[in-house]
């Protein structure tokens, strides 16, 4: 058995073709000026979802629009616009009481999950909490491991080699059974920016489980460094355990 910790990666972003704004600018009308500050700017989220919002209200510049009369330099908060921009994230060594949790928030995600169908494992790897006295730790490790015993003594009796596949996944799935909840499993879990917000401000809550805090806190303190424009109205609010409860001052037009 080995004792191992939530790990956070941002493994990929939504990026914008450059020729594509150009193009898009031309057509709409914006002169070269107007257009200079989004054909300069990094080809990433907060850019695309700008271009989107400004596409809305034609407020790329003054002219374009007979109503508009002024040119705001800031986002005005609408929610229906982050969904343009999508993050994709490596959850690893994350518990399945983590990842059955995390299945709930359903809209605007993708999530890809380590299968323990096909899996055969060779040891339980775990996460436990601090709040946890050492004298219950002790009693939750003893536990994994006489899972793991029973699962590694199950898996030997097997003549696997003997196996087609199929048979293989079919017993695999069948032992995984015996597997605890708190078991470390790999996930790559992909959300857009609007959904992204909100799971951050309901998995950082301090009622949330502490693990899913844990991972959200780190996630939340990413999202404020890579996307500020899109995560500035986001404050933490540091809690006793280490972890950080964020909030968000701009409540999102739906």
């Amino acid at each position: 058995m080995q004792m191992t910790r939530p790990v956070v990666v941002l493994l990929a972003e939504t990026r914008l073709d450059p020729r594509g704004v150009q193009e898009l600018l031309a057509a709409l009308g914006v002169t070269e000026s107007g257009a200079k500050r989004f054909v300069d700017a990094a080809p990433g989220a907060s850019t695309l979802i700008e271009l989107a919002g400004r596409l809305c209200y034609e407020s790329f510049e003054l002219g374009l629009n007979p109503n508009v009369t002024k040119i705001r330099g800031s986002s005005k908060g609408d929610g229906s616009i982050l969904e343009h921009g999508v993050t994709c994230w490596a959850l690893l060594n994350v518990s399945r009481v983590l990842t059955h949790e995390l299945v709930r928030h359903r809209v605007g995600v993708a999530i890809s999950q380590e299968s323990l169908r096909y899996v055969r494992l060779k040891e339980i790897k775990m996460w436990l909490p601090e709040e946890l006295s050492d004298a219950q730790k002790e009693a939750m490790i003893q536990a994994a491991k006489d899972s793991e015993a029973a699962y590694l003594k199950l898996s030997e009796s097997i003549a696997w080699d003997a196996m087609s596949m199929d048979a293989k996944k079919r017993m695999t799935s069948a032992l995984r059974r015996i597997l605890p909840d708190g078991l470390a499993t790999n996930m790559i879990w992909s959300a857009n920016h609007r959904t992204l917000r909100w799971v951050i401000e309901m998995r950082t809550d301090p009622a949330a489980e502490v693990e899913i805090r844990t991972v959200f806190d780190r996630v939340a303190e990413i999202c404020k460094e890579k996307w500020p424009t899109l995560y500035q109205d986001f404050e933490r609010t540091s809690l006793p355990d280490g972890t950080g409860s964020w909030k968000a001052k701009l409540r999102s037009k739906v």
